[in-house]
């Protein structure tokens, strides 16, 4: 018969005797014990770029701020970096630097010298990243102006009105869109919809030339424009696919031209094309351009008459000089594992981040 007792059946042998813990480290001997030994280990929590750069920023002054996250394992955490020069990324070189116990989902450049970065717990946050006033003999140094929750699920989109950086727009995973103000003393939310899209928004863009409009769309095929003017929330259909063939990925309010104005709205979807939608004839679409044959079109960043248009899966970088159609001018369909975010540095320079070949610089 069995033992009556379990202690005596699945006792530890006294054969088992392995080192201590902390020496459990490779250790090919006592697999089993593998769980022992990472707990054992110490998390390296020194300041450094991690492997997933996420997010990038520049303002006025060509200064850079970047965001890397920490994503092995269970702990996920990120470390926000700012260059005067990003030729020279590395920790010892940045001007400022900051150890967050939350992933840092996206980064933008509001006024000058002021940071707005969004958090992976909901918050969004706004850092003064220089002032003489404050120490003048090192005037880059972070100091918090302003933190807010208005969101209820991470943001996954942030805009900074272009005439006016006082003010942002941000929208989140549960479909609440937010309006911020930066003008007084603290960031503030002055404007939000609770349900601004039925279906996922992928996708935020803001005015170049007023601070009152922004559009917005979905993965159903559905983009909004918002006027933040307006007493309570409502928005405008300017388009809605009723064939459910269109799913849109991202969104960028075009350059103001002087034939057209502002009134052209570039859309990226899962097919790799580009649409081109105006305010002025509402539902439907001006024109379509294939960019990728695979992989879908994850960002747009307008640069004057030029569009960049990068895309996932695979990854890839694609600039069009866009007059009354779209002429690719640069392809690179090899940049990084996966594509994270982009910056325009100068008229022919475009930066790309992401995981794996980090940092990318396109010339055209």
């Amino acid at each position: 018969m069995f033992p009556q007792r379990s202690s005596i059946t699945y006792m530890t042998p006294a054969s088992h005797q392995p080192p201590p813990a902390k020496e459990l480290a490779d250790n090919v001997e006592y697999p089993n014990l593998n769980v022992a030994d990472m707990n054992a280990r110490l998390e390296n929590l020194s300041p450094r770029l991690h492997d997933c750069f996420d997010s990038i920023a520049m303002n006025e002054s060509q200064h850079f701020a970047l965001a890397t996250n920490h994503r092995d394992g269970g702990n996920w955490w990120g470390m926000l970096f700012g260059f005067a020069n990003m030729e020279k990324m590395a920790v010892d070189t940045a001007d400022f630097k900051l150890q967050c116990e939350q992933t840092v989902n996206i980064i933008r450049y509001a006024h000058n010298n002021v940071l707005l970065v969004a958090l992976g717990d909901t918050r969004l946050q706004a850092w003064s990243t220089f002032s003489e006033v404050r120490n003048a003999k090192d005037p880059y140094c972070l100091f918090l102006i302003g933190e807010d929750s208005a969101h209820n699920a991470p943001i996954n989109q942030l805009s900074v009105f272009k005439s006016e950086p006082n003010r942002a727009a941000s929208t989140c995973l549960s479909n609440t869109l937010n309006v911020w103000d930066l003008s007084g003393a603290e960031l503030c939310s002055t404007y939000c919809a609770r349900v601004a899209h039925i279906q996922k928004i992928t996708g935020l863009a803001t005015s170049h030339t007023t601070q009152d409009q922004l559009v917005t769309c979905d993965r159903s095929g559905c983009v909004r424009l918002w006027d933040v003017r307006a007493s309570s929330p409502s928005s405008t259909c300017l388009f809605n696919d009723t064939t459910h063939k269109l799913s849109f990925t991202c969104a960028a309010w075009a350059a103001p031209t002087e034939l057209v104005g502002d009134n052209y709205v570039y859309l990226g979807d899962y097919d790799g094309n580009v649409h081109t939608l105006d305010f002025r004839k509402p539902g439907e679409v001006q024109q379509t351009n294939a960019y990728f044959s695979e992989g879908n079109v994850s960002q747009l960043l307008v640069n004057g008459s030029h569009l960049a248009v990068l895309s996932n899966s695979p990854a890839g970088v694609k600039i069009a000089r866009v007059n009354d159609k779209h002429d690719i001018i640069y392809t690179d369909n090899d940049t990084h594992t996966r594509l994270t975010d982009g910056v325009w540095h100068d008229e022919s320079t475009l930066l790309t981040i992401g995981h794996g070949h980090k940092l990318a610089t396109h010339k055209i």
